[in-house]
């Protein structure tokens, strides 16, 4: 398999962006793929696992907007060996689907706690408190979390604990960038307090106690009939995806 870094394109947001003008990167186009916007049925799942099956989960892969994070649970299934999940966003992403069972952009955690094997732990870094304890107790007994309100209060206890209990682990990790202010990203759903290089600072943690795998990054603001993004705003993202792809490519030489 390719191991690349990949700009897998929905919504067109990318195409508005100029980061990519600096990187290497494949581009995986699902612009005429219907079924898919925040959900996804079986059809769809069909076609997107197939135009990424040549791909390999050791790259940074860019899944547009966070309407589209559960393409992280098609990439992780790509993870053949034990791993952690660190998944750093606003919203849990554990929720029950709420059609009919779809595999949806709040539920993919979910879904990869109860059918992934190799999935041995999962860290969730940013959702507020009360998100937390939304969750199904069965669920949340195997995830470690840390909270919104406890980043804030400089409480990375758990964190810390999580980084050093299972060392020979390798890292996976998933990067909403709603988990960040809105200083430093404009992404369509509700957004954390985090600023970058507090995000910055946590994922260089990650490599300094555990080996790396791959990792995903979503949460762009696709333009809409209700609100154009102003140069701005793009300018905010667009340079958060070129200083993300930086940082994981300095700690992965084969990405």
């Amino acid at each position: 398999m390719k191991k690349k870094t990949i700009i897998m394109d929905f919504s067109g947001i990318y195409r508005e962006e100029d980061f990519y003008k600096n990187i290497e990167a494949c581009w995986v186009d699902c612009r005429d793929i219907s079924g898919v916007n925040g959900y996804c049925g079986e059809d769809a799942q069909k076609e997107i696992k197939k135009r990424i099956q040549d791909y390999d989960f050791e790259g940074i892969h860019f899944l547009d907007s966070g309407n589209y994070h559960y393409l992280s649970k098609f990439w992780l299934e790509k993870v053949q060996q034990p791993f952690s999940l660190i998944l750093f966003d606003h919203h849990t992403d554990m929720q029950p689907s709420a059609f009919f069972g779809l595999l949806s952009c709040g539920s993919w955690v979910k879904e990869v706690l109860e059918t992934n094997p190799y999935v041995k732990e999962v860290c969730v870094v940013g959702p507020p408190k009360e998100s937390m304890e939304q969750c199904k107790s069965e669920l949340a007994s195997g995830v470690v979390f840390v909270t919104q309100e406890e980043l804030r209060e400089g409480k990375l206890e758990q964190w810390e604990a999580f980084l050093n209990n299972r060392k020979e682990l390798p890292v996976y990790l998933s990067i909403d960038k709603d988990v960040l202010c809105l200083e430093d990203a404009r992404t369509n759903w509700d957004q954390g307090d985090m600023w970058f290089v507090e995000l910055e600072e946590m994922i260089k943690k990650v490599f300094q106690s555990r080996d790396f795998l791959g990792a995903d990054i979503c949460g762009e603001n696709p333009q809409d009939t209700a609100k154009v993004l102003e140069n701005e705003e793009l300018e905010i993202n667009s340079n958060n995806n070129l200083k993300l792809y930086h940082l994981l490519l300095k700690n992965k030489k084969n990405v």
